[in-house]
């Protein structure tokens, strides 16, 4: 039951860009923290959890899931439009600003919510084999969907915001229902969970980083996401 606890909270993540798109002032600086700490704690399972339990298991056929797992998400990737984490003061003010957002939020909600469902399925999986590799996934792949919430807060369609926060939990219940898997099959979805987390690095934090590399929070973030991996790895 923990596994599918982990794949439910990591929708709340979404909830929580929205509530803080709402209230918080300095979205940007926040958004970028969150983006350098993301980096960080999936550097850290891939090195210390994702890539252990691969050559663990001796089969160099895993490797080529990892591929897959890179492609699948690159493909899913190109149904979502292109998006800025950057905003700016009174833009919410315009219709245009807002019939815009109301558009993206929507394709960008459908997109999220179908890659959210196999990340949800990957995430219940790893949780199975380690809850602290479940633990650093959730924090990495959150914090990296955090800055969504920001996206999608303009959204007027509240059923498919719902849909989006529960679409991990029911990748999750997909294979809570399929049942238990042999030791190749476990290697199978470790291997396409990392190959997509490679992904989320190269196409999405890496970028985000280098563009804002001489802001302070992308230094407070780098930080925090090393102190929260220490914490993890010391439990």
């Amino acid at each position: 039951m923990n596994a599918l606890l982990l794949t439910f909270l990591s929708g709340l993540f979404y909830l929580v860009g929205i509530i803080i798109y709402k209230f918080v002032k300095h979205k940007n600086e926040l958004t970028v923290a969150a983006i350098s700490c993301a980096a960080v704690v999936i550097i850290g399972l891939i090195i210390f959890d994702l890539a252990p339990e691969l050559i663990e298991q001796d089969n160099a056929w895993l490797f080529v899931f990892v591929i897959l797992g890179f492609v699948l998400l690159f493909l899913i990737d190109k149904l979502i439009p292109h998006h800025h984490h950057k905003h700016h003061d009174h833009d919410e003010a315009t219709k245009e600003h807002k019939d815009r957002l109301e558009h993206v939020s929507t394709i960008t909600i459908l997109a999220l919510s179908m890659h959210n469902l196999i990340e949800g399925m990957a995430l219940y999986s790893i949780s199975l084999e380690s809850i602290r590799s479940g633990i650093l996934m959730l924090i990495g792949v959150g914090l990296h969907n955090l800055p969504f919430g920001f996206q999608i807060a303009g959204t007027k369609n509240k059923l498919l915001v719902f849909l989006l926060v529960i679409s991990a939990f029911l990748g999750g219940l997909v294979v809570f229902f399929f049942g238990n898997i042999d030791e190749f099959l476990q290697g199978v979805v470790l291997a396409i969970s990392m190959g997509m987390l490679f992904h989320i690095l190269l196409f999405e934090l890496f970028k985000e980083i280098r563009e804002n590399i001489r802001q302070k929070a992308t230094i407070y973030g780098i930080i925090i996401g090393v102190i929260l991996l220490i914490i993890i790895n010391l439990i």
